[in-house]
């Protein structure tokens, strides 16, 4: 699959690789492969990096908005006083594992010396959803490749609830659809 896609598409990959370890992933989800995708259109400048922004779906925007939602389950001082009331000191655990692991030994995807950012991050279920929705959209289109324009419909296609709300935030998910789809006719 991966020799049909165009040189964006594969940059998209390896945007989406690259975001998922800047936020400390343990995998690359859905969300990172449209991270990837818009980031790769950006740098780009191609026709769908201008469909993005308008619907204000930039790289800019949704990597804020990407670590808000992952940061979701990062423990804070409530859960530490939950703990707490229990006799356990999340304070004490952080010391223990940074002592055993490393600084930084807490974070989700460990640390450059765990071994675990060391490999490459796996694609998630849903991600390899989003890879295979893409080559879908590419033979619903009759295209002999896979552009970043797939890729973004194979994300919409997939339905995965994280990416869905990023780019539903900004915009309704079918109607980006059909103004990417309309793009991939115009050009054929």
């Amino acid at each position: 699959m991966f020799e049909r896609f165009t040189q964006q598409a594969r940059s998209s990959v390896v945007a989406a690789q690259e975001g998922a370890r800047t936020l400390q992933a343990t995998q690359i989800l859905p969300a990172h492969v449209l991270l990837g995708a818009v980031a790769s259109a950006e740098a780009s400048k191609s026709p769908l990096a201008g469909i993005l922004a308008e619907a204000g779906i930039t790289s800019a925007a949704l990597q804020p908005e990407l670590l808000a939602l992952g940061s979701a389950t990062v423990l804070n001082e409530q859960d530490a006083e939950a703990l707490q009331s229990i006799g356990i000191d999340l304070q004490a655990v952080r010391r223990a594992v940074e002592e055993q692991f490393g600084r930084g030994g807490t974070k989700r995807g460990g640390t450059k010396g765990s071994g675990v950012r060391g490999r490459g991050i796996p694609f998630s279920r849903g991600a390899k959803s989003v890879l295979e929705n893409s080559l879908r959209e590419a033979a619903a289109h009759r295209d002999g490749y896979i552009g970043a324009e797939h890729i973004v419909l194979g994300v919409i296609r997939t339905a995965d609830p994280t990416a869905t709300a990023l780019i539903s935030s900004h915009t309704n998910p079918a109607e980006l659809a059909t103004r990417i789809r309309n793009t991939l006719n115009r050009a054929a």
